[in-house]
């Protein structure tokens, strides 16, 4: 006798098997690998032609250390020098006199990657033994995880699966608001989440192919 439930049976064992499918955490079998996603990333900024034409990067900007318990807000004008070696020089002018940090400050291992105009053609450098580890979903948006020898928490690479991109690094740094400079995607915005707050980085002008040899020669040290 022909029934609806006897019709239709084996389209719902179907639904029921792609359910279950569509259910199942990735696993490394179903990951990209890491050629991949970085290849798909340097792509997304521009290509690897238009990166290795840049020699050298300059950077005019601000920064605002907004911490609301320690009181207002600082604005601070900074100015930045790196180049391919992954050194970077950056001085900060504040009320009381200019102050100068560099990539000789550990702290500082993610600008370094940041400022260098082929850093993304030399993640290994600046995160050594980058290797992907899953997915990761934050705030709706899912991203592959890139975590390396350095500090999960600070120091894994987040790619947006949609658009390839690394947008955030760690927990606590964002990179934003992203413009073409030189055929190169650069992020114009830089957050740093802080305890209480957070340091976010402005940049309004960047350059490249520039001498910076005279301000990488001051290393780190106060001028």
């Amino acid at each position: 006798m022909f029934t609806f439930r006897r019709f239709f049976r084996p389209f719902l064992a179907l639904i029921s098997v792609l359910v279950i499918a569509i259910a199942q955490p990735v696993t490394a079998g179903d990951l990209p690998t890491l050629e991949q996603i970085l290849g798909r990333y340097v792509e997304a900024l521009g290509g690897r032609e238009n990166l290795t034409k840049l020699t050298t990067r300059s950077i005019i900007g601000e920064q605002i250390d907004d911490r609301p318990y320690k009181g207002e807000r600082v604005t601070i004008g900074i100015e930045a020098w790196a180049d391919t070696t992954g050194a970077f020089s950056m001085v900060m002018h504040e009320a009381g006199g200019d102050r100068r940090t560099g990539s000789d400050d550990d702290h500082n291992a993610k600008l370094a990657f940041i400022f260098n105009p082929q850093g993304p053609l030399m993640i290994a450098k600046h995160f050594p033994n980058p290797h992907v580890t899953g997915t990761w979903d934050y705030d709706g948006k899912l991203y592959y995880k890139v975590e390396n020898d350095l500090k999960f928490e600070y120091y894994t690479l987040y790619f947006e699966v949609e658009t390839g991109m690394l947008t955030r690094i760690g927990y606590h740094w964002w990179l934003e608001d992203f413009r073409t400079v030189d055929g190169v995607l650069i992020p114009f915005i830089v957050v740093r989440g802080r305890k209480g707050g957070s340091t976010t980085l402005y940049l309004e002008t960047v350059t490249h192919n520039g001498d910076v040899t005279e301000h990488l020669a001051t290393g780190g040290q106060e001028r």
